[in-house]
């Protein structure tokens, strides 16, 4: 029985919290089905805790860490099911898994720059995007509610996008990312 440490939970649920999107976009890249997605991200979950007192530098190192672990557990799951007729090849899916796991670090660097030009946007810029990826009304509802054309919001959302993506971009080549 794991020797229970209430600070080591606490370290671990806040590392795993702030994690747990990026290692479940990493686990999506390997497989298809979002009940398999869901049944591997439990188990890594399960080794990752299990596992925790082993990492040496935590608050560091738990990000590529528990990508690792996410990999190989796609990998032993897809070897379980490649009996049911796997489409790509389990050498395919290695690279590219291995590299998901090297790219992990750009990743979290690129979603930390694409929370910064998020918040310089203008606040109807970020409500536009809120309302776009975080909410369960749709564009042509939000322009009914706000009196403006469909289209309209569309450009504007689509203005928005690209002044995200360069603004990230700037930020990485500023970075030498």
């Amino acid at each position: 029985m794991k020797k229970v440490n209430s600070s080591n939970n606490e370290l671990f649920l806040q590392l795993y919290t702030r994690h747990e999107p990026s290692v479940r976009a990493f686990i999506r890249n390997g497989l298809y089905n979002s009940h398999d997605v869901a049944d591997v991200m439990q188990k890594v979950a399960i080794i990752a805790w299990n596992k925790f007192d082993q990492l040496k530098d935590p608050e560091s190192g738990f990000g590529k860490w528990i990508c690792v672990i996410a990999r190989y557990e796609v990998m032993s799951f897809r070897r379980q099911k490649s009996r049911e007729n796997e489409l790509i090849d389990h050498r395919v899916m290695d690279k590219i898994l291995h590299q998901g796991v090297e790219e992990y670090d750009k990743r979290q660097k690129s979603e930390e720059l694409m929370e910064a030009c998020i918040s310089n946007l203008k606040e109807g810029d970020r409500k536009l995007l809120e309302i776009a990826y975080h909410s369960e009304i749709s564009i042509k509802k939000f322009a009914q509610m706000t009196n403006k054309p469909v289209q309209a919001l569309y450009q504007k959302l689509n203005r928005i996008r690209t002044k995200l993506a360069d603004c990230v971009y700037l930020k990485l080549n500023a970075q030498n990312l």
